[in-house]
Protein backbone atom coordinates (compact mmCIF):
# COMPACT_ATOMS: atom_id res chain seq x y z
CA UNK A 1 0.00 0.00 0.00
CA UNK A 2 1.31 3.44 -0.87
CA UNK A 3 1.66 6.19 1.68
CA UNK A 4 -1.60 7.95 2.54
CA UNK A 5 -1.72 11.70 1.76
CA UNK A 6 -2.18 13.89 4.83
CA UNK A 7 -3.75 17.36 4.69
CA UNK A 8 -3.95 19.69 7.69
CA UNK A 9 -6.68 22.35 7.79
CA UNK A 10 -5.82 25.28 10.06
CA UNK A 11 -6.90 28.83 10.69
CA UNK A 12 -7.70 31.14 13.57
CA UNK A 13 -10.79 30.77 15.74
CA UNK A 14 -13.99 31.16 13.75
CA UNK A 15 -12.39 31.12 10.30
CA UNK A 16 -14.66 28.30 9.06
CA UNK A 17 -12.59 25.12 9.36
CA UNK A 18 -15.40 22.80 10.38
CA UNK A 19 -17.69 24.17 7.68
CA UNK A 20 -15.00 23.38 5.11
CA UNK A 21 -14.65 19.85 6.46
CA UNK A 22 -18.40 19.36 6.21
CA UNK A 23 -18.12 20.14 2.50
CA UNK A 24 -15.18 17.74 2.12
CA UNK A 25 -17.11 14.90 3.74
CA UNK A 26 -20.29 15.58 1.79
CA UNK A 27 -18.44 15.75 -1.52
CA UNK A 28 -16.99 12.26 -1.21
CA UNK A 29 -14.56 11.58 -4.04
CA UNK A 30 -11.53 10.20 -2.26
CA UNK A 31 -12.29 7.94 0.70
CA UNK A 32 -11.35 10.46 3.36
CA UNK A 33 -10.75 10.07 7.08
CA UNK A 34 -11.32 13.43 8.76
CA UNK A 35 -9.90 13.98 12.26
CA UNK A 36 -11.64 16.79 14.11
CA UNK A 37 -10.17 18.65 17.05
CA UNK A 38 -11.65 21.78 18.60
CA UNK A 39 -10.49 23.76 21.63
CA UNK A 40 -12.79 23.15 24.59
CA UNK A 41 -14.46 20.38 26.56
CA UNK A 42 -17.43 19.81 24.29
CA UNK A 43 -16.53 18.31 20.92
CA UNK A 44 -19.15 20.33 19.08
CA UNK A 45 -17.32 20.20 15.78
CA UNK A 46 -17.45 16.41 15.70
CA UNK A 47 -21.15 16.64 16.43
CA UNK A 48 -21.65 18.99 13.51
CA UNK A 49 -20.23 16.49 11.09
CA UNK A 50 -22.51 13.56 11.99
CA UNK A 51 -24.05 11.60 14.83
CA UNK A 52 -21.16 9.61 16.24
CA UNK A 53 -20.74 6.16 17.74
CA UNK A 54 -17.77 6.18 20.12
CA UNK A 55 -15.08 8.30 18.45
CA UNK A 56 -15.54 7.12 14.87
CA UNK A 57 -18.26 8.06 12.39
CA UNK A 58 -18.72 6.16 9.17
CA UNK A 59 -20.51 7.89 6.32
CA UNK A 60 -22.44 6.33 3.47
CA UNK A 61 -20.04 7.71 0.84
CA UNK A 62 -17.08 5.82 2.34
CA UNK A 63 -15.68 8.73 4.34
CA UNK A 64 -14.92 8.46 8.04
CA UNK A 65 -14.86 11.10 10.77
CA UNK A 66 -12.84 10.51 13.93
CA UNK A 67 -12.68 12.56 17.12
CA UNK A 68 -9.26 13.42 18.52
CA UNK A 69 -10.61 13.48 22.08
CA UNK A 70 -8.03 10.83 23.00
CA UNK A 71 -5.19 12.61 21.23
CA UNK A 72 -3.83 12.76 17.69
CA UNK A 73 -1.83 9.54 17.94
CA UNK A 74 -4.89 7.59 19.10
CA UNK A 75 -7.07 9.01 16.32
CA UNK A 76 -4.47 8.24 13.66
CA UNK A 77 -4.13 4.68 14.95
CA UNK A 78 -7.89 4.25 14.70
CA UNK A 79 -8.18 5.42 11.10
CA UNK A 80 -5.03 3.62 9.92
CA UNK A 81 -6.51 0.38 11.25
CA UNK A 82 -9.72 0.78 9.23
CA UNK A 83 -10.59 -1.71 6.51
CA UNK A 84 -10.65 -0.48 3.85
CA UNK A 85 -7.91 2.00 4.66
CA UNK A 86 -8.58 5.68 3.94
CA UNK A 87 -7.25 7.16 0.72
CA UNK A 88 -6.76 10.55 2.33
CA UNK A 89 -6.43 11.81 5.91
CA UNK A 90 -7.49 15.34 6.81
CA UNK A 91 -6.69 16.79 10.24
CA UNK A 92 -8.52 19.81 11.62
CA UNK A 93 -6.10 21.87 13.70
CA UNK A 94 -7.60 23.79 16.59
CA UNK A 95 -8.03 27.51 16.06
CA UNK A 96 -5.15 28.36 18.40
CA UNK A 97 -2.62 25.80 17.20
CA UNK A 98 0.19 25.81 14.63
CA UNK A 99 -0.94 23.63 11.69
CA UNK A 100 2.62 23.38 10.44
CA UNK A 101 3.70 21.53 13.57
CA UNK A 102 0.74 19.16 13.30
CA UNK A 103 1.68 18.42 9.69
CA UNK A 104 5.08 17.17 10.85
CA UNK A 105 3.39 13.88 11.76
CA UNK A 106 3.18 13.26 8.03
CA UNK A 107 6.96 13.39 7.79
CA UNK A 108 7.63 10.92 10.59
CA UNK A 109 5.03 8.17 10.08
CA UNK A 110 6.01 5.73 7.31
CA UNK A 111 2.33 5.23 6.39
CA UNK A 112 1.68 8.93 5.81
CA UNK A 113 2.81 11.51 3.30
CA UNK A 114 2.41 15.22 3.97
CA UNK A 115 0.19 16.58 1.23
CA UNK A 116 -0.62 20.16 2.18
CA UNK A 117 -1.41 22.64 4.92
CA UNK A 118 -4.51 24.70 4.13
CA UNK A 119 -5.20 27.70 6.32
CA UNK A 120 -8.59 29.43 6.36
CA UNK A 121 -8.66 33.18 6.79
CA UNK A 122 -11.61 35.28 7.98
CA UNK A 123 -11.68 38.10 5.41
CA UNK A 124 -13.49 40.44 7.77
CA UNK A 125 -11.32 39.85 10.83
CA UNK A 126 -7.77 38.91 9.86
CA UNK A 127 -6.35 42.45 9.86
CA UNK A 128 -7.68 43.08 13.38
CA UNK A 129 -6.31 39.74 14.55
CA UNK A 130 -2.82 40.47 13.26
CA UNK A 131 -2.95 43.97 14.72
CA UNK A 132 -3.67 42.60 18.20
CA UNK A 133 -0.35 42.09 20.04
CA UNK A 134 -1.84 39.21 22.03
CA UNK A 135 -3.07 37.29 18.99
CA UNK A 136 -0.67 38.27 16.23
CA UNK A 137 1.99 35.63 16.91
CA UNK A 138 -0.46 32.73 16.75
CA UNK A 139 -2.19 34.00 13.61
CA UNK A 140 1.11 34.83 11.91
CA UNK A 141 2.48 31.32 12.49
CA UNK A 142 -0.67 29.88 10.97
CA UNK A 143 -0.37 32.03 7.85
CA UNK A 144 3.31 31.18 7.37
CA UNK A 145 2.57 27.46 7.68
CA UNK A 146 0.13 27.56 4.76
CA UNK A 147 0.69 25.91 1.40
CA UNK A 148 -2.67 27.42 0.40
CA UNK A 149 -4.77 30.14 1.99
CA UNK A 150 -8.56 29.87 1.77
CA UNK A 151 -9.83 33.44 2.07
CA UNK A 152 -13.27 32.84 3.56
CA UNK A 153 -16.26 35.10 4.30
CA UNK A 154 -15.42 37.39 1.40
CA UNK A 155 -19.00 38.64 1.43
CA UNK A 156 -18.11 40.59 4.59
CA UNK A 157 -15.93 43.01 2.59
CA UNK A 158 -16.70 45.32 -0.34
CA UNK A 159 -15.45 43.62 -3.54
CA UNK A 160 -13.06 46.47 -4.31
CA UNK A 161 -11.17 45.82 -1.03
CA UNK A 162 -10.42 42.16 -1.79
CA UNK A 163 -7.45 42.62 -4.19
CA UNK A 164 -5.54 44.67 -1.61
CA UNK A 165 -6.36 42.12 1.09
CA UNK A 166 -5.06 39.28 -1.09
CA UNK A 167 -1.82 41.14 -1.75
CA UNK A 168 -1.42 41.84 1.97
CA UNK A 169 -2.03 38.18 2.83
CA UNK A 170 0.55 37.02 0.30
CA UNK A 171 3.09 39.24 2.02
CA UNK A 172 2.10 37.98 5.47
CA UNK A 173 2.29 34.33 4.39
CA UNK A 174 5.49 34.42 2.35
CA UNK A 175 3.57 34.21 -0.91
CA UNK A 176 1.06 31.41 -0.34
CA UNK A 177 -1.49 31.12 -3.16
CA UNK A 178 -5.05 32.11 -2.27
CA UNK A 179 -8.52 30.79 -3.04
CA UNK A 180 -11.43 33.11 -2.25
CA UNK A 181 -14.79 31.83 -1.09
CA UNK A 182 -17.84 32.29 1.13
CA UNK A 183 -19.25 29.76 3.59
CA UNK A 184 -15.95 27.84 3.20
CA UNK A 185 -17.16 26.44 -0.14
CA UNK A 186 -13.94 25.54 -1.88
CA UNK A 187 -13.63 23.01 -4.68
CA UNK A 188 -12.16 19.73 -3.49
CA UNK A 189 -9.81 19.91 -6.47
CA UNK A 190 -8.33 23.09 -5.02
CA UNK A 191 -7.52 21.20 -1.82
CA UNK A 192 -5.69 18.48 -3.72
CA UNK A 193 -4.18 20.87 -6.25
CA UNK A 194 -2.55 22.95 -3.55
CA UNK A 195 -0.48 19.95 -2.63
CA UNK A 196 1.25 19.23 -5.79
CA UNK A 197 2.13 22.89 -6.03
CA UNK A 198 3.95 24.66 -3.25
CA UNK A 199 4.82 28.30 -2.96
CA UNK A 200 7.77 28.59 -5.26
CA UNK A 201 7.24 25.98 -7.94
CA UNK A 202 3.77 26.92 -9.10
CA UNK A 203 3.09 30.43 -7.90
CA UNK A 204 1.86 31.48 -11.28
CA UNK A 205 -0.64 28.66 -11.68
CA UNK A 206 -1.96 28.83 -8.16
CA UNK A 207 -2.19 32.59 -8.08
CA UNK A 208 -4.81 32.24 -10.79
CA UNK A 209 -6.99 30.75 -8.07
CA UNK A 210 -6.61 33.89 -6.04
CA UNK A 211 -8.30 35.89 -8.76
CA UNK A 212 -10.91 33.26 -9.42
CA UNK A 213 -14.51 33.14 -8.42
CA UNK A 214 -16.07 33.41 -5.03
CA UNK A 215 -18.10 30.25 -4.64
CA UNK A 216 -21.80 30.89 -4.01
CA UNK A 217 -22.78 31.10 -0.39
CA UNK A 218 -25.47 28.94 1.14
CA UNK A 219 -25.93 30.70 4.43
CA UNK A 220 -28.22 29.08 6.94
CA UNK A 221 -27.75 31.47 9.84
CA UNK A 222 -30.50 33.43 11.47
CA UNK A 223 -28.88 36.77 12.23
CA UNK A 224 -29.89 38.24 15.55
CA UNK A 225 -29.22 41.38 17.48
CA UNK A 226 -28.41 41.43 21.28
CA UNK A 227 -28.95 42.23 25.49
CA UNK A 228 -28.57 39.01 28.41
CA UNK A 229 -30.23 35.08 32.68
CA UNK A 230 -29.61 33.85 35.91
CA UNK A 231 -27.05 31.16 35.36
CA UNK A 232 -24.22 29.33 37.03
CA UNK A 233 -20.86 30.98 36.63
CA UNK A 234 -18.82 29.75 33.72
CA UNK A 235 -16.22 27.22 34.78
CA UNK A 236 -12.88 26.14 33.30
CA UNK A 237 -13.16 23.76 30.41
CA UNK A 238 -11.23 20.51 30.47
CA UNK A 239 -9.22 20.72 27.29
CA UNK A 240 -5.59 19.69 27.40
CA UNK A 241 -4.12 22.82 25.75
CA UNK A 242 -6.18 25.08 27.98
CA UNK A 243 -4.93 23.36 31.13
CA UNK A 244 -1.33 24.33 30.34
CA UNK A 245 -0.59 27.58 32.23
CA UNK A 246 1.92 28.55 29.55
CA UNK A 247 -0.74 28.40 26.83
CA UNK A 248 -1.91 31.92 25.90
CA UNK A 249 -5.56 30.87 25.58
CA UNK A 250 -8.02 29.26 27.94
CA UNK A 251 -11.55 27.94 27.59
CA UNK A 252 -14.55 28.17 29.88
CA UNK A 253 -17.85 26.31 29.86
CA UNK A 254 -20.98 28.36 30.60
CA UNK A 255 -24.01 26.24 31.61
CA UNK A 256 -26.85 28.18 29.97
CA UNK A 257 -30.35 28.69 31.38
CA UNK A 258 -33.10 26.41 30.07
CA UNK A 259 -34.35 29.03 27.58
CA UNK A 260 -32.65 32.21 26.34
CA UNK A 261 -33.97 35.26 24.51
CA UNK A 262 -32.27 35.20 21.10
CA UNK A 263 -31.88 38.94 20.56
CA UNK A 264 -30.65 39.64 24.08
CA UNK A 265 -28.20 36.74 23.89
CA UNK A 266 -26.77 37.99 20.60
CA UNK A 267 -26.39 41.52 21.95
CA UNK A 268 -24.66 40.29 25.11
CA UNK A 269 -22.23 38.19 23.09
CA UNK A 270 -21.37 41.09 20.80
CA UNK A 271 -20.71 43.32 23.79
CA UNK A 272 -18.22 40.96 25.42
CA UNK A 273 -14.74 42.48 25.83
CA UNK A 274 -12.37 41.68 22.99
CA UNK A 275 -10.29 39.34 25.12
CA UNK A 276 -13.17 36.89 24.65
CA UNK A 277 -12.33 35.58 21.19
CA UNK A 278 -14.83 32.84 20.44
CA UNK A 279 -17.99 31.20 21.73
CA UNK A 280 -19.80 28.16 20.46
CA UNK A 281 -22.46 25.80 21.73
CA UNK A 282 -26.02 24.53 21.75
CA UNK A 283 -28.71 26.50 23.60
CA UNK A 284 -32.50 26.81 23.52
CA UNK A 285 -34.08 30.14 22.58
CA UNK A 286 -37.67 31.32 22.57
CA UNK A 287 -37.41 31.77 18.79
CA UNK A 288 -35.49 28.73 17.57
CA UNK A 289 -35.80 26.00 20.16
CA UNK A 290 -32.46 24.15 20.16
CA UNK A 291 -29.97 26.07 18.03
CA UNK A 292 -26.22 26.17 17.46
CA UNK A 293 -24.80 29.57 18.45
CA UNK A 294 -21.41 30.84 17.33
CA UNK A 295 -19.50 34.03 18.13
CA UNK A 296 -16.47 34.84 15.98
CA UNK A 297 -15.00 38.32 16.10
CA UNK A 298 -18.04 40.43 16.94
CA UNK A 299 -20.33 38.42 14.67
CA UNK A 300 -23.04 36.20 16.16
CA UNK A 301 -24.65 33.42 14.16
CA UNK A 302 -27.64 31.22 14.96
CA UNK A 303 -27.31 28.13 12.77
CA UNK A 304 -30.87 26.89 12.46
CA UNK A 305 -29.95 24.12 10.01
CA UNK A 306 -27.42 22.29 12.19
CA UNK A 307 -28.68 19.01 13.66
CA UNK A 308 -28.20 18.76 17.42
CA UNK A 309 -26.08 15.72 18.35
CA UNK A 310 -27.97 13.22 20.48
CA UNK A 311 -25.42 13.48 23.29
CA UNK A 312 -26.06 17.22 23.75
CA UNK A 313 -28.76 17.33 26.42
CA UNK A 314 -27.93 20.42 28.48
CA UNK A 315 -27.59 23.91 26.94
CA UNK A 316 -24.13 25.42 27.24
CA UNK A 317 -21.59 27.62 25.49
CA UNK A 318 -17.83 27.13 25.35
CA UNK A 319 -15.87 30.39 25.46
CA UNK A 320 -12.26 30.87 24.42
CA UNK A 321 -10.31 33.86 25.69
CA UNK A 322 -6.91 35.19 26.64
CA UNK A 323 -5.39 33.51 29.69
CA UNK A 324 -5.22 35.81 32.69
CA UNK A 325 -7.81 38.21 31.26
CA UNK A 326 -10.89 35.98 31.30
CA UNK A 327 -13.07 35.12 34.29
CA UNK A 328 -16.10 32.86 34.38
CA UNK A 329 -17.97 35.29 36.60
CA UNK A 330 -17.59 37.95 33.92
CA UNK A 331 -19.32 35.78 31.32
CA UNK A 332 -22.13 34.82 33.69
CA UNK A 333 -22.72 38.44 34.69
CA UNK A 334 -22.77 39.75 31.14
CA UNK A 335 -25.15 37.04 29.93
CA UNK A 336 -27.39 37.25 32.99
CA UNK A 337 -30.05 39.30 31.18
CA UNK A 338 -30.44 36.89 28.26
CA UNK A 339 -32.87 34.52 29.98
CA UNK A 340 -36.26 34.38 28.31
Amino acid sequence: MGRIPLTVVGGFLGAGKTTLLNHVLAAGGRRAAVLVNDFGPVDIDAGLLAARADNVIRLANGCVCCSMAGGLDDALARVLALDPAPEWIVIEASGVSDPGRIAQVGLSDPLLQREAVLVLVDAGGIRDTLADPLLADTAQRQLRAADLLVLNKTDLLPPDELPALRDWLRAQSDGAPIVSTREARVDLGALAGATACGHATCAGACDDLAHGHDYPAHAHGDPAHVHGAPADAARPAHAAPADDPSHPFQSLLWPAPAVLHADRLAEALRRLPRHWLRAKGWVRTERHGWVLVQLAGRRVRFDTQAARPSEVRAPSLVFIGMRGMTQGDEVAARLAQAAA
